[in-house]
């Protein structure tokens, strides 16, 4: 009789601790985690090889708060020299973005390429590469 009190208490304990595990699996499957610095590099770096963009001997920077870019914008905004496109104020605008910056070498056929991702999933918003004249 022991033995049945004792099973009937452990699938009580199961039968209600069941339910709020199953519910937090389903939450945490339901909210993926952010991206790491990584991936996103990484997801930037793939974006570019598979444009056919050769990435030897360039220096990949993820820009901590934008603020490399930021700069960047405030000289690409006084540059009226030059058609920047859209980018500073179409596409990215109202959008959340992390930058990853290539900085190739002066050699290079690719010009410098900025790489705008969204922090939340890990996609590609949009490709900078700036033109030297």
């Amino acid at each position: 009789m022991k033995k049945i009190v004792a099973l009937i208490m452990v699938l009580c304990l199961i039968a209600i601790a069941l339910p709020s595990t199953v519910c937090e699996a389903q939450r945490a499957k339901g909210k993926a985690a952010q991206p790491t610095k990584e991936q996103l590099v990484d997801n930037a770096k793939t974006a570019l090889t598979a444009g056919g963009v050769n990435l030897t001997g360039v220096n990949i920077i993820y820009d901590d708060g934008n603020t490399f870019w930021q700069e960047r914008l405030a000289y690409i905004e006084q540059d009226t020299s030059q058609n920047h496109g859209i980018l500073p104020h179409g596409i990215l605008k109202m959008k959340q973005y992390q930058v990853v910056y290539f900085d190739f070498v002066e050699s290079s056929p690719i010009d410098d390429t900025w790489v705008f991702m969204d922090p939340a999933t890990g996609d590609v918003i949009a490709i900078y590469e700036e033109k030297e004249d």
